[in-house]
């Protein structure tokens, strides 16, 4: 069974469980994400590991491009301060309603990863954060 299959059939689950709607959604996985992780979503994890992440789009994309940044809040200033750590952009299949990859962050801290297409690079496709920590 392929990864489109499976999102296609958890996504019913995530819409009900989470109340998403036709509205993207952005997961991360310490594991590889396959038709069994799916369903199990994380948000802690440790310094040089893979936080793999699936970006879910039920309405498809309107580029062949996404933009994936990874931005750092900063805690050594006085009201957390930002600072892009990572960004890549990527080239995708439009025809498909998903996108699965992986980053690995180095420091550990507080992340939140967005994606853009490049249609729109004012309007997020889909954010989350997670947390990066020593071993």
């Amino acid at each position: 069974m392929s990864l489109g299959s499976v999102v296609k059939m958890s996504l019913s689950f995530m819409i009900a469980a989470f109340g998403a709607g036709d509205k993207p959604l952005l997961l991360f996985n310490t594991q590889p994400i396959t038709p069994a992780t799916i369903n199990q979503p994380s948000r802690h994890f440790r310094v040089g590991e893979p936080v793999h992440y699936a970006l879910i789009n039920p309405k498809g994309f309107k580029s062949d491009y996404i933009r994936v940044q990874v931005i750092k809040k900063e805690e050594k200033t006085a009201h957390w301060g930002y600072s892009i750590y990572w960004a890549k952009d990527y080239k995708i299949d439009s025809t498909k309603d998903n996108y699965v990859n992986y980053v690995v962050i180095n420091r550990p801290g507080y992340y939140f990863m967005q994606i853009y297409g490049f249609n729109d690079f004012d309007r997020v496709i889909a954010r989350n954060d997670f947390w990066v920590v020593d071993q």
